[in-house]
Order: C-alpha cells, then structure tokens, then sequence
C-alpha cells in the first residue's frame, strides 16, 4: 500500500471511530430522552388518575370488597369531564400513542382493563409480577417500571398504589419510541458512512499535497543512487518536520560529497607519494641484479639504500592507513595519563635519532583517549622536531596541565608555509630533499581534532619552530 493510501486510510479509519463513537453516544442519549419522557407522562396520567378518581374508586372498592353484581370483566365505569377514566388514555398525553390502565388488588387479580388495542385471548391483562403485588399490599411505596414484551409490541408500564389494597398500573406502547430510535440508527448509519467516504476523499487529496516533499526527497535519493552525483542538492522547503529532513539530507550529501572528495584526493597523493619510493627501489634492484658490474662497496651501498627506502615505504604505508581513518569517530576512549604516553615518546625517539638532544619536563596530567593514536601524534611531533635539528641538536619537550610544546632549534617555519603545514601531503620547498611522506603533522591534528583538542604550529622567538598540542582534561562526570 502506498504512503498515500495509507494516509487516506489513517483518517478514514479515524473517522470511522470518532463517527461510531457519537452515533453510539447520540443514539443511546436520544433513547434515554424519549424513554424519560414516556415515563414522564405514564406518571402524568397516573397522578390525575390519583388526585381525581371520582366514581371510579367507589366502584372498584365496592368490587375489591367482593360486591360484585356479575362475570363481566370488564366494566363501565362512566365518563368524567368528557372522557373515559377507564379506556384508552387521552391521546395527547403521550404524543398520540393510546395508553392502557389496569388496576390490581392485593392478590394480583386485574379488576378492570381496558384499551384500544387488540389484546390476544390468551393474555387478557397486563402482566402481574410480585412487585405488583407488593404494591398493591402496601408494601412496597414509590413507583414500579418495567418494559414487557405484548405480542411483538414493546409496552412500557408504570405500576404504583392507587388506594389501600389496590395497584393502579398505567402502560404505553413503545412503536413510536422505537420507530423515532429505528429512524436515528438509519440516519446515523448513513451519515456515519457519507462522513467516512468523505474522510477517505479529503485524506486522498491531503496526501496528495502532503507527500509531495516526500515525493521530492525519494525522487532525489534515487537520482544519487542512479548518478552518483553527490553534489544534486534537494531545494530548501518550508520549516516544518519534512522540510528539516530535507535539510539534513542536504547535510548528508555535502558530507558525503567531501567525504568522497577526501578520498579522491588521498588516492591521487598517494599514489604519486607511493610511485617515487617504488620507482627508486625499483631502479635499485635492477642494478643489485647486475652482479658483475658492482663492487662489494657498491652493492653495499645500494642494499643500504634499498633497505632505507623500505623503511621509508613503510612509514608511508603507516601514515597513509592514519590518514585514511580521518573519519572514523574515535572509539574506546579511556583514563589514561598523557605523561607517560610522553615520556615513552621521547624515549623511542632517543633510540631512533641518537644524534639528537631530547629534553623532557613532564607533569603528571590524566585525560580520556585512544592511547594508540595519541602516542602516534606525539611521536610525529618528535620526528618532525627531531628532522629539523640541526647536527647534535636539542629538542625541548615540555607537558604542563595538558598542553604539550615541542620546540627544535632548526630553521623555523617560513612564513608561506606556516599556514599549510597541517595539510595533508604538504611538503614545504625545504623539505622536499627530505625523507617523509607529508602526513605526520596531518595526523596530528586528526588526532587532537578527535580527542577536543587544538594543535598549533609558529616560530619560537628564541629561533626554530614551536608546536604546541593541547588536549582537555578528563571530566568530573566521565
């Protein structure tokens, strides 16, 4: 199913609900309304019944006492103000429909019934239950409602003392009641299903306009997908939930777009850093291949210089596996003391250039890291300081609250390069007579980038270069 229908249905389905929820609650409102007012008027009658008997309750007094002058059933009691006591009850007393009364003595015996209905031979009277009784009796005060079943029709009754001994009950067809409730349920049937077919025609067309940035989106995804073109840019919409995920899939494309620009440019340099070391020991070997026409001294020298350029390549290889995890988020941070990691730099840097003065002054100082990286960083430092000394030259190294300087005592930075000097691959004119990839400097500000920390490069006023490495200090919360 599309998003579209899916939406359509969404609000159909909700229609449905809220239109099942007031048609229930409107239907079973309207049914308690008309059947209190049913009840309303059963008590009107029977209270004029009550307050104004006339000859009525001499008669059937006469009668509960047993003076009774024949069989008959039923009896006629009279006329008083023009109407019938005993018969059907005025017909504007329940809106039309004829009611019926019945009075009961203490036994459950009807003594009169009367109505202009056709009462079945078999179920002469209104049905007499023992609350009827108790009424009659006097044992039970109020009023007594009950809803019966007369052949198929619904009658709804009223049953409350008349005088001593008697009941007097007054009853009312329900066929209106249940016509008007029969009307309302039709009513209520269709219009709930106009509202849902409604519904589903408004969501259709809501979805239309709803989806359309969507639309857009997908129409873009796939044209990347297709092309490969990360520059294709989504256009700006309006600043609600699918207009930020446009934005943030812009976002997504201009840092995959630099991502992939990245690795472009890593797989040029590197290939172009990689083909003089190989071309060079390329051409070595094939003179080491030409035995007869090298001394012992010469091939000596030339097996020195393969292995030296081994060692290079291998560097490289190293820094450009470094420089290739620029964006991996660092992982498996832990407490670890930046001091030690220090002085263990300075001494593998002591073993790998001798010729070199190291001086050290370190205080204790924890952070949170990658301990290999870190120790990667400050090594680079120490090499690049240690490149850049002059013959039997000194190093200062010096670790105070987490910032860390490296001064050497060589030629300094030269104004045109002190900008570029963190570029990757980037080899001042200087430096190119020198052994090394470009990299390491690169690689020490991924790391300090990636731990929170800043890496800066100028010339010491006192002469040489002076890089300066901070790193935060472990949090309280961490």
């Amino acid at each position: 199913m599309s998003l579209r229908a899916r939406i359509a249905a969404t609000a159909a389905g909700a229609v449905a609900i809220a239109v099942l929820l007031v048609s229930v609650a409107a239907y079973a409102a309207s049914s308690r309304s008309l059947r209190d007012e049913v009840d309303r008027d059963l008590e009107e009658a029977a209270a004029e019944l009550v307050a104004d008997p006339g000859q009525i309750v001499f008669g059937i007094i006469q009668r509960i006492e047993g003076e009774f002058l024949s069989d008959e059933r039923f009896f006629d009691f009279g006329r008083r103000d023009g109407r019938s006591l005993f018969g059907p009850l005025p017909a504007g007393k329940f809106g039309g429909a004829s009611g019926f009364v019945q009075v009961v003595n203490a036994s459950g015996d009807p003594i009169s019934l009367s109505g202009d209905i056709e009462v079945p031979a078999d179920y002469d009277y209104l049905p007499v239950d023992d609350q009827v009784v108790a009424m009659a009796a006097g044992e039970t005060a109020g009023r007594y409602y009950k809803t019966v079943d007369v052949d198929g029709s619904t009658v709804r009754i009223l049953t409350q003392q008349f005088v001593p001994g008697v009941a007097l009950q007054v009853a009312r067809p329900l066929d209106e009641v249940e016509d008007s409730l029969n009307r309302l349920a039709v009513f209520l049937g269709v219009g709930g299903v106009a509202g849902v077919a409604v519904a589903a025609g408004l969501g259709l067309l809501v979805a239309q306009f709803a989806i359309r940035p969507v639309e857009a989106l997908t129409a873009s995804a796939e044209h990347v997908a297709e092309t490969k073109d990360l520059s294709h840019r989504i256009e700006r919409a309006a600043p609600d939930e699918l207009g930020r995920l446009g934005q943030s899939f812009n976002t997504m494309l201009e840092a995959l777009e630099s991502s992939e620009d990245a690795r472009r440019q890593l797989v040029a340099d590197a290939s172009h850093e990689l083909r003089t070391p190989l071309t060079s020991l390329r051409t070595n070997i094939e003179v080491l291949a030409d035995v007869d026409a090298l001394s012992n001294e010469d091939r000596a020298g030339l097996v020195g210089d393969v292995v030296e350029q081994l060692d290079e390549l291998n560097l490289l290889i190293s820094d450009l596996i470094d420089a290739a995890r620029e964006d991996e988020p660092v992982e498996a941070l832990v407490p670890m003391d930046l001091d030690v990691i220090v002085k263990d730099a300075v001494e593998r840097a002591r073993r790998n250039h001798p010729e070199i003065t190291f001086a050290l002054e370190a205080d204790p100082f924890v952070m949170r890291g990658e301990p290999r990286r870190v120790s990667r960083a400050v090594g680079n430092l120490l090499d690049n300081a240690a490149k850049w000394s002059p013959p039997s030259g000194a190093v200062e190294v010096s670790l105070d609250g987490g910032v860390l300087t490296v001064r050497d005592h060589g030629p300094g930075i030269a104004e045109e390069d002190i900008d570029n000097v963190f570029d990757r691959f980037y080899r001042s004119t200087a430096a190119r007579s020198m052994p090394g990839s470009g990299l390491g400097l690169s690689i020490v500000e991924q790391v300090a980038g990636g731990h929170g920390g800043t890496v800066v490069a100028e010339n010491h006023p006192g002469g040489g270069a002076l890089l300066t490495l901070t790193f935060p200090p472990i949090s309280s919360d961490s």
